[in-house]
């Protein structure tokens, strides 16, 4: 239905030469990390939440089919403290289509697989996983760009990149995030960028449905173009989290300053900061609020080079390269220091530091090495007085996840991996006795996979 959609506004709109200075029109909104390099996890063949995706304009079509499966040892499936052991195997297939022309770009990914385990301690053989991911920015006239994107995910395996994720295991969940948003050009260098955004999260079973989460939000932003290769910006943003925890229903609003800076078509760094206040059944909260963005990308070796869009500024830079070949060096790392719903449902905001690093490198044309690391810290408030005792005073918790693999390719088609998964959870002294789910108190995971692809 997307792609006819696409078809359809293609055949209505004239294909007219882009503006010149269009600079501004395809940076993505520094509320998100920027767009460019989606990392696929080696493991089970799903994309890490947030590494946002952008199809650049007048690409033409591009279509890719592919399938893999992998297989290898679990020894905590389930995530406990104590540790629940089995081998797995996951076939998963891929679908990536990308649209570009003067005024339309579309960028969709999707897959579907499983995660089979033979030895399954929680008595169900597999756990699904679907996503969905999709981009589409329109250009209504010269000065006016709509954009719309949605990233979509259904499974059981926690996040540790997203905070719309428990760092727990409680079932088959859904999370879905997207964002509708209006960029209007003031002047060739003022930008006025408005946005809605909606974040659900919904587990399926009951016993966890304290975990879910509805989150709409608004965003006003005024973007400048200081220089060729800075921007400036200052922006308001308020959220409702109608999640069903001990904390209630909140509001949030925020108010950011940034800066972008380009330093090559192939470096850009961003910094936002400002400060968040919170308000819910249980008071109030202030805190500071911090976010940074360094991205580096480097041609395929032994492929081709994609002049960046605008030259050399910030122009395009987020709709230049779209979605790289295994064989790209590229890194993407963010920071971020803000107040996020609590895991413990006992508990309010939870201040939170949290990075997230994404890194590629192209050692030969046939291999290429990879690695993706999520960590965060969290001091999670109590809701009240009761829970404070209960809890013995606030609570932390720490989330380690790193990802190291090694691919090669056989053929232009045909590509090996190999790679281990570590996962480490702890939580400090205020946290509860063990749940239901056997999953409250700290843990780690040891995960060892191979496997084989295939792109048609």
């Amino acid at each position: 239905m997307a792609l006819a959609i696409a078809g359809q506004l293609e055949a209505q709109v004239d294909l007219a030469a882009p503006e010149t200075e269009d600079q501004t029109e395809t940076t993505p909104s520094p509320e998100l990390p920027p767009g460019g390099p989606v990392q696929i996890r080696p493991d089970e063949g799903s994309p890490l939440a947030g590494a946002e995706i952008n199809a650049p304009f007048n690409i033409g079509r591009r279509l890719q089919i592919s399938a893999s499966i992998n297989g290898g040892y679990d020894d905590n499936v389930l995530l406990t403290p104590n540790g629940s052991p089995s081998w797995f195997a996951n076939p998963n297939a891929t679908l990536s289509y990308q649209f570009g022309s003067a005024r339309l770009a579309m960028d969709l990914l999707t897959s579907v697989g499983i995660n089979y385990y033979f030895d399954h301690p929680g008595g169900l053989n597999y756990d699904p996983i679907v996503f969905l991911d999709f981009s589409l920015a329109y250009r209504v006239t010269a000065r006016l760009t709509l954009d719309f994107s949605t990233s979509s995910f259904y499974g059981a395996q926690p996040d540790f990149s997203t905070a719309f994720s428990s760092t727990r295991r409680l079932g088959n969940y859904i999370r879905s995030e997207n964002r509708l948003s209006a960029r209007y050009k003031l002047s060739p260098r003022l930008t006025s960028v408005t946005s809605f955004l909606l974040s659900a999260l919904e587990y399926e079973s009951s016993a966890a449905s304290g975990s879910d989460r509805l989150e709409p939000a608004f965003s006003q932003q005024l973007q400048y173009l200081w220089q060729p290769t800075t921007r400036v910006s200052g922006g308001y943003r308020i959220s409702v989290d109608e999640g069903n925890g001990g904390g209630g229903e909140s509001t949030t609003q925020s108010l950011v300053a940034g800066l972008e800076q380009s330093f090559s078509p192939r470096l850009q760094a961003g910094l936002n900061s400002g400060v968040q206040f919170r308000s819910g059944n249980n008071g109030g909260q202030t805190s500071p609020y911090v976010q940074t963005s360094l991205r580096y990308e480097l041609a395929p070796i032994g492929g081709y080079e994609l002049a960046a869009q605008g030259g050399y500024g910030l122009g395009g830079l987020g709709r230049t390269l779209g979605r790289q070949s295994a064989n790209t060096t590229y890194i993407v790392w963010t920071n971020s220091y803000s107040i996020e719903e609590s895991d413990v449902q006992t508990s309010a905001g939870r201040e939170t530091f949290r990075t997230n690093l994404l890194l590629n490198y192209a050692i030969t044309a046939r291999i290429s090495a990879s690695l993706g690391l999520s960590y965060l810290h969290g001091d999670n408030g109590t809701s009240n007085q009761i829970s404070s005792r209960a809890l013995g005073g606030s609570s932390t918790e720490t989330a380690f996840n790193i990802t190291p693999s090694v691919r090669y390719a056989i053929t232009q088609r045909c590509a090996v991996n190999v790679g281990y998964n570590y996962t480490d959870v702890s939580r400090g002294s205020g946290a509860l006795a063990l749940d239901q789910f056997q999953t409250v108190g700290s843990y780690t995971r040891n995960r060892y996979f191979a496997g084989i692809s295939y792109s048609f």
